[in-house]
């Protein structure tokens, strides 16, 4: 170790040695300079530490006991120390007597020297801890001008973060015979600090603060043990109050008496004004007052009120029995005062909840024109006048501030850094809910306005129906490996919940719910109401896709009523027929009383006193097409109102998934809402969302003929044009494919079949889309479903034996806008067909059931479509029932009915050459080669006849001669 050392102390020695010859070096190469003052000039400097706010929390219990350090070039002094407190007000001077410093003040004035400002943590055992720096400049004052200096807030920073801010001013005065300003007074406190002067600190007005301290929510655990007991500590400005602590947060989190008010002096300016702690302590055995969170609200700027008459928040009313905005409505105290009797006895709605009597409309028609679905929107409910819902492209609570308008949710917090993100300690700890009202007080002696927070409600638990309706995903996220998901639905509320695994959608990421689900909940225990999708995997774990959380108690005390959306029109039945459980007069007499309204007065069923004004139906209606639904005309009056007053109208929202594992990145969507009925009150009948389920018909089509069909192939043995024409047709979307046989060697186009084609399928014929379900693979489980429109693809093909078969035409049909066919194949043209830009006449064949004609078929050239023949058939769709009481078989096969189809009267020289050999001699050789045959026969006759001759001739020639010659 002394070797060590003594090797070290060289090496220092050496390195002081190469320093001195540097710096001799480098005075022999500069020039000597000097700056010289013959004397320094006297200052004072005076530091006024108001106060800070957002301070970072060094301690434990979420709080610090904070001092500010002010340094001077080499001169420092500190505040007074103010325990347990993130919002500290020191409201002192502190003054720098005979600070010296050379240099011309001029210079001083431009160019002041800094002002460095520590705060620490005050701790009665070890050191204290730093908590944050402020650095800043003096106002330098080298004559008095008469002018004061004015506070500001300095950004605190703690390692290069935010860590709070601190009101404060500084000036430099020149103490040269220059009459200084008076001496700050002096706090009446064993220290006898000087404090902010007048002039400089903030000028204060008797101002009321009212809280409502409703109660805390989803508490952590403090030191192992539940948060049980809590109470509230508000302190603004140096201002403390308490309200009592609850009994058992299990039973019930909110607070006996809620209300506190605080009549103080805060600044007028809103820049001066103090921050507001609240601090929630837990009362525990022995004594124990442990804080178990903290909020700070840094400005109150967003708390200030005007307690004008007529301006006063609705939870303000005359009496106990008036203030209903932070609860339920009340059950009716008649049954007559109910929607469910008014049904019953047929005077305000009709007794067909579920739309039976005309079953033209939906619940999915209103949706489908709400969302502006061209495909499947009705344009027969938007032309009769029918409701649409208001599609909000986000939550409900964007579209409406949260529903803070009377009681907001401030998160706490507890332990050391609350800021600092890397620290577990720091994050939330659970939240209070409750609402600030501040406004000034009268100094001249007039009246004080009433409270605004006055004859609130009780705020025992309430018991509520939750329904919570979804209606489809949106773009969910892929958890399987085919790039879907198998998503169903997890609602819970408390220790409520449903899971809906057994009814999962396959294969889908827009699945369509359509459901319903209720549960029952106490609020505020149960004020979270948690909706999950998730996805469902046969043989693993079935995985989150996305969740969405609504805090039920907010909905339920705004005075925007979310407790069930309004529709536009009352409506006694369909779609649109009402679905709260009080109607439109009664909610408007409850908003009179809630917003301190004169009670609404009825001059008859369409003209009402509202507010001072009187309104009239005719001034809604006027000149609008009402549906056939609608009910009575004070109800519809009471309605038009209530919608000038942003209460929340009938909606769909649209709520965006996340999961945990992967925070703030979209998962999906979900287009639901949530209706929430009093337990008391009687609950209406739930709207039925149900997917349309599909009716399933059968199209059968008769081909009966053919004409003008391209001629596509030369015969060998004649040379003609002809073609071996059959037809096939399928439905899009189905893997069948049916076809005709063939009518072999048509040599002028025409062919004759009376075949059939039979296609079951599912259809719905709101939307007229056909439903398709089968399995993407053979090795899948489950069956994927599938909307496509109702289109019918018929092409007439040549038949080959030995190549493939020839494309000839084609023609497309939209079953529900089929062209209308002609009489004769002379009338028929392509002009039947639509085209872009061209519309033709059409019809909706499952109106008509039954056409028939004929149609052209065509195929795509270069210069557009080109005629390849006709088709005379027969089209016919009927239901399932009534094919199963007309049956009708394939082709020809029995049941051959519906109609009847005999056999095609084809020309004898329809058939296939090799497989008739007689008929092939008959019709395509002696037709066409019979004198060639007749001649040739001929000409080989007379051949062998020479033959013969001339074979026969020289025996009878010589035989003759010699008979002549010798005749004996």
């Amino acid at each position: 170790f002394s070797l060590k050392k003594k090797k070290k102390d060289e090496e220092e020695e050496e390195d002081e040695d190469d320093e001195d010859d540097e710096d001799a070096v480098s005075k022999q190469q500069s020039p000597r300079m000097f700056l010289s003052y013959k004397k320094p000039h006297k200052y004072q400097l005076r530091a006024y530490i108001y106060q800070g706010r957002d301070l970072y929390a060094s301690d434990k219990s979420g709080l610090s006991d904070p001092y500010c350090v002010v340094s001077f070039g080499r001169y420092s002094q500190h505040t007074r120390v103010v325990s347990e407190s993130l919002c500290p007000t020191w409201d002192q001077t502190l003054v720098f007597e005979g600070l010296r410093t050379f240099g011309d003040p001029q210079i001083v004035h431009d160019y002041p020297p800094p002002i460095v400002i520590e705060l620490y943590d005050k701790d009665t055992v070890g050191q204290n801890e730093f908590l944050g720096i402020v650095q800043t400049k003096p106002r330098v004052r080298l004559i008095m001008d008469g002018t004061a200096t004015r506070l500001a807030w300095y950004e605190i920073t703690r390692h290069g973060q935010y860590a709070g801010d601190l009101l404060a001013s500084f000036e430099l005065f020149l103490d040269e015979g220059m009459e200084l300003p008076f001496a700050p007074p002096t706090a009446e406190l064993p220290d006898k600090h000087f404090i902010v002067p007048s002039g400089i600190r903030p000028i204060l007005q008797k101002t009321r603060m009212e809280i409502l301290c409703w109660g805390v929510r989803e508490m952590k655990r403090f030191r192992l043990l539940k948060v049980t007991s809590p109470f509230v500590e508000i302190e603004c400005g140096g201002n403390l109050v308490k309200t009592k602590h609850i009994k058992n947060t299990e039973k019930n989190p909110n607070f006996p008496d809620p209300v506190i008010t605080m009549d103080m002096l805060l600044p007028k300016e809103e820049m001066y004004a103090p921050p507001l702690n609240i601090r929630i302590l837990d009362k525990r055995a022995f004594g124990q007052l442990p804080m178990v969170g903290v909020h700070v609200i840094k400005t109150l700027q967003d708390f200030h009120v005007d307690p004008a008459p007529g301006m006063s928040s609705l939870v303000r009313a005359q009496d106990p029995k008036q203030a209903v905005a932070l609860r339920a409505p009340s059950p009716p105290t008649t049954p007559k005062e109910t929607a469910i009797i008014l049904e019953e006895e047929g005077d305000a709605l009709d007794t067909d909840p579920d739309n039976k009597k005309d079953p033209k409309f939906d619940w999915w028609s209103k949706y489908y024109a709400s969302i502006k679905d061209e495909l499947r929107t009705q344009q027969d409910y938007l032309d009769e006048g029918h409701d649409l819902m208001t599609i909000y492209e986000g939550e409900l609570e964007d579209a409406f501030s949260n529903f803070t308008d009377v009681a907001q949710t401030f998160p706490l917090y507890r332990g050391k850094g609350v800021r600092d993100p890397d620290d577990p300690e720091g994050q939330t700890v659970g939240y209070f809910k409750g609402a600030i009202k501040v406004y000034p007080l009268p100094d001249d002696g007039s009246p004080e306005p009433p409270k605004m927070l006055s004859n609130i409600p009780s705020s025992k638990p309430v018991k509520v129906i939750v329904r919570v309706y979804i209606v489809r995903g949106i773009d969910l996220q892929p958890q399987d490996p085919n790039g879907k998901s198998d998503p169903y639905m997890v609602i819970s509320i408390g220790k409520n919940k449903i899971d809906d695994k057994d009814n999962y959608t396959p294969n889908s990421l827009n699945p369509l719910f359509g459901k319903m689900f209720e549960l029952p909940a106490v609020l505020p225990l149960d004020h979270k109401l948690n909706v999950r999708v998730m996805d469902y995997d046969l043989t693993s774990a079935n995985d989150l896709i996305g969740e969405t959380v609504i805090d039920l108690e907010n909905r339920l005390m705004s005075r925007h009523r979310a407790l069930c959306g309004l529709p536009a029109t009352f409506a006694k039945r369909g779609p649109n027929r009402w679905r709260d459980h009080e109607l439109p007069k009664d909610i408007l007499e409850w908003y009179c009383k809630s917003q301190r309204m004169p009670k609404p007065v009825w001059t008859s069923d369409d003209e009402v006193m509202f507010n001072g004004k009187s309104y009239a139906l005719r001034d809604f209606e006027l000149g609008k097409t009402l549906h056939p639904d609608i009910g009575p005309p004070d109800q519809r009056l009471a309605l038009h109102i209530l919608h000038n007053e942003n209460l929340v109208p009938e909606h769909i929202e649209k709520r965006t998934l996340y999961n945990p594992m992967q925070p703030g990145i979209s998962q999906g969507a979900l287009h639901m809402w949530v209706d929430i009925v009093p337990k008391g009150a009687v609950p209406p009948p739930p709207v039925n969302i149900t997917p349309r389920v599909p009716e399933k018909y059968v199209l059968r089509i008769v081909i009966y003929n053919t004409s003008d069909v391209i001629l596509d192939e030369v015969s060998v043995a004649t040379g003609e044009a002809m073609s071996d024409i059959y037809v096939k047709g399928w439905l899009r979307g189905q893997d069948e494919t049916q076809k005709t046989d063939v009518h072999y060697r048509s040599m002028d186009g025409e062919g004759n079949f009376n075949w059939r084609f039979v296609f079951p399928f599912e259809y719905l014929p709101a939307e007229q889309v056909m439903v398709i379900k089968k399995r993407e693979h053979f090795y899948s489980i489950d069956m994927t479903e599938t909307h496509l429109p109702p289109r019918l693809t018929l092409q007439v093909w040549d038949n080959d034996l030995f190549n493939p078969d020839d494309f000839l035409g084609t023609v497309d049909f939209n079953l529900a806008a089929v062209p209308l066919g002609r009489k004769s194949a002379d009338e028929c043209s392509l002009d039947q067909l639509p085209e872009p830009g061209r519309p033709v006449i059409s019809e909706n064949l499952f109106e008509r059931k039954r056409v028939k004609g004929w149609w052209p078929v065509y195929s795509e050239e270069v210069e557009g479509r080109e005629l390849a023949g006709k088709i005379e058939m027969e089209m016919e769709i009927v239901t399932l029932e009534e094919a199963q009481l007309r049956p009708a078989g394939k082709a020809r096969d029995d049941p051959n009915s519906n109609p009847f189809l005999e056999e095609p009267k084809r020309p004898e020289t329809s058939f296939l050459w090799f497989t008739s050999p007689l008929k092939t001699f008959k019709h395509i050789i002696w037709r066409y080669y019979k004198w060639h045959i007749i001649i040739g026969i001929v000409l080989v006759f007379v051949v062998v006849m020479i033959v013969i001759f001339i074979y026969s001739a020289p025996k009878f020639l010589a035989e003759y001669l010699l008979d002549r010659l010798l005749p004996f």
